[in-house]
């Protein structure tokens, strides 16, 4: 499931993992385990659903049984412009992290769906193409890589890897009423297409990762 460059950078330092207790961090967690890569885990509580905090209860027990550290925050952000908020407050405390206690590669949960709805939201708001392919596998920043092991994987397939496993995730009742533009974008544009045309996009995005890397 893990590339041989994720591995061999996630082996090459320190690793964070940014986690929700929701199916993609969850199945990475367990992923990660499998293959041997040493992490810890880092998480924000929004303080918008009752179950977020069952959620934090649960991510600390299972570092507690893994024996891995957890970094947790609590924030209550402006609810105009909810999910750019909550999307800077995370990755600041992220990069906080990774830099004062020498982490070396932050690791995101971002799988293939992720990636569509990220083509499909900045094609709809008139994008270059640095912003339309924004999520790859590797990425410097100034301070530590960004890694996604996952970007091959659709989301019903990690779900299926929880559910045989009969592993405990958690489902954000928030991402199935579209209430925001990302889940309205999934649920009614990038889901439905990758249903019937996943394997096309798959394709399609090994061409214009490839003709990206020549353009670089």
């Amino acid at each position: 499931m893990i590339s041989q460059n994720v591995r061999e950078k996630l082996s090459s330092g320190a690793n964070l993992l940014a986690f929700s207790h929701g199916i993609d961090s969850t199945a990475l967690f367990y992923i990660l385990e499998e293959v041997g890569i040493k992490f810890d885990l880092a998480m924000v509580d929004y303080n918008v659903r009752e179950q977020s905090k069952s959620e934090i209860k649960s991510a600390k027990e299972l570092a507690d049984k893994f024996g891995k550290r957890i970094y947790t925050k609590s924030v209550f952000l402006d609810k105009s412009n909810f999910e750019k908020n909550a999307r800077e407050a995370r990755y600041e405390f992220f990069g906080e992290i990774c830099q004062k206690f020498g982490y070396k590669n932050l690791i995101l949960a971002h799988q293939f769906d992720d990636k569509f709805e990220w083509f499909l939201m900045q094609l709809s708001k008139g994008a270059g193409l640095k912003e339309l392919f924004g999520m790859s596998e590797l990425e410097k920043r100034k301070h530590f890589w960004l890694v996604r092991p996952l970007l091959n994987l659709r989301k019903k397939e990690l779900q299926s890897y929880l559910d045989e496993r009969n592993l405990h995730y958690f489902i954000d009742d928030t991402n199935l009423k579209g209430e925001f533009k990302r889940s309205f974008m999934r649920l009614n544009f990038s889901e439905p297409f990758l249903d019937r045309y996943f394997s096309g996009v798959r394709k399609s995005f090994e061409f214009l990762e490839a003709d990206r890397q020549i353009l670089m």
